[in-house]
């Protein structure tokens, strides 16, 4: 790998973040740099409804990139949250053009979310992998910083995937193997074909930055519109072993971060099962108590999802 390779891969990251974003999506961008004040670095608008460009419907997903947690966040506890389990979740709503438009919200230092973007876990590369946009940068330096770590991700999600792949792939099944692995370390059991759909809406965005992350990656070199994997079986066995890891780990922290999401976010119980429901259409209508004590109630309804399958 040449630092020209890797500096084209940030390049196309670069164009493909300034993508139009809808109006709501902006106010609430600017809603939350009101919200956590100057040490917000950036803003980042990801997932189905930044695929679709539409703020109409559901909650957008969006990334509060600060400098310091304990500068954005008015509890102590919650910056120490923060920095021992990132990310912290929060609920946003507001009227946009006489409309209601609503976010959850992730917050992190952005120097973490650069580190993460190599981390064992896939929770943060498994999501900025895929596309997303850029609804603000404070300066120069902090887009370079986004940029970085974003093309880190890229590299990371389609790397980790080596192992996984035949000898030969094109490039809709690596993203897909990719993508499946990384749901399968989390609590998120997908309905038939929802992977496929996803690797079909990113093309764009995998289409133009799966050539330069090829050329970035030891082990694999394009061949006549696919591309050759070229591992040692010890290689691959190492980063198949790798995986298992990752979904022990993965789960257990998932866990942790729904139950932390309980409490950091407005009707996090509600939240926590609606989310549950929306991967699986497994559905558990929220107890008085369980919304009195969601720490003593929620491990009752972990075993029923469980039972149930709401995941894995």
């Amino acid at each position: 790998m040449s630092s020209a390779d890797r500096d084209a891969l940030r390049e196309d990251i670069d164009r493909l973040i300034d993508a139009p974003a809808p109006p709501g999506a902006l106010a609430l961008a600017q809603a939350l740099r009101a919200r956590h004040g100057d040490t917000v670095a950036a803003v980042l608008f990801y997932g189905s409804n930044f695929r679709r460009a539409d703020d109409r419907e559901g909650l957008l997903d969006l990334y509060v990139l600060v400098d310091d947690c304990r500068a954005a966040l008015a509890s102590r506890l919650s910056a120490l949250a923060c920095r021992l389990l990132p990310p912290n979740v929060y609920y946003l709503e507001l009227l946009v053009d006489g409309r209601t438009v609503r976010c959850k919200y992730a917050l992190l230092e952005l120097p973490v979310f650069g580190r993460y973007m190599t981390a064992r876990q896939s929770y943060f590369w498994g999501r900025f992998g895929q596309a997303s946009g850029l609804l603000y940068a404070r300066d120069a330096a902090a887009r370079q910083q986004v940029t970085r770590a974003l093309a880190q991700a890229v590299l990371t999600l389609l790397g980790r995937a080596l192992p996984l792949l035949p000898n030969e792939v094109d490039e809709a099944t690596w993203w897909q193997t990719a993508l499946a692995a990384c749901y399968g370390a989390e609590l998120r059991p997908e309905r038939p074909g929802a992977v496929e759909g996803l690797v079909r809406d990113l093309a764009p965005w995998r289409e133009r930055l799966t050539p330069p992350a090829a050329a970035c990656l030891a082990g694999v070199r394009p061949q006549a519109g696919h591309y050759r994997v070229e591992l040692a079986p010890g290689r691959r066995r190492l980063g198949r072993l790798g995986w298992v890891v990752r979904r022990l780990l993965g789960k257990t922290l998932n866990v942790a971060r729904l139950i932390k999401a309980a409490f950091t976010f407005a009707g996090g119980v509600d939240y926590l099962l609606w989310k549950v429901e929306r991967h699986s259409g497994v559905r558990i209508e929220p107890t008085p108590f369980l919304r009195r004590h969601p720490l003593l109630g929620i491990w009752g309804v972990a075993w029923r999802l469980w039972r149930r399958g709401g995941f894995r």
